[in-house]
């Protein structure tokens, strides 16, 4: 019976955490990952979204000033972050399919 106490007190404790309801203010809605929420627009991206849907080569003429990125499918990127710069992320044509900051 000793060894079942632990147990018992854990699954009342987990009884007692609100349940979650989609759509809540924690609910990032369109964004599952919940990172656009958080994620200020500090490089300009927003002022690039018309080149999503475009070719690759669209990202030179965009009159950028800070610095760039591109992202192929599948490509080892380093992870650090980087607010001032825009990275654009690209399918396996070479379109744009997504525009941040990082």
């Amino acid at each position: 019976m000793k060894s079942a106490l632990p147990l018992i007190l854990l699954l009342a404790v987990a009884g007692c955490q609100p349940a979650y309801e989609e759509g809540g203010p924690t609910d990032a809605g369109a964004d599952p990952s919940g990172l656009l929420e958080r994620e200020p627009d500090t490089c300009g991206a927003s002022n690039q979204q018309v080149a999503v849907g475009q070719p690759a080569s669209v990202i030179s003429t965009l009159g950028i000033r800070g610095t760039t990125r591109t992202v192929q499918p599948g490509a080892i990127i380093t992870q650090e972050y980087n607010p001032s710069r825009m990275n654009f992320y690209l399918d396996g044509n070479g379109v744009i399919t997504r525009v941040s900051c990082g």
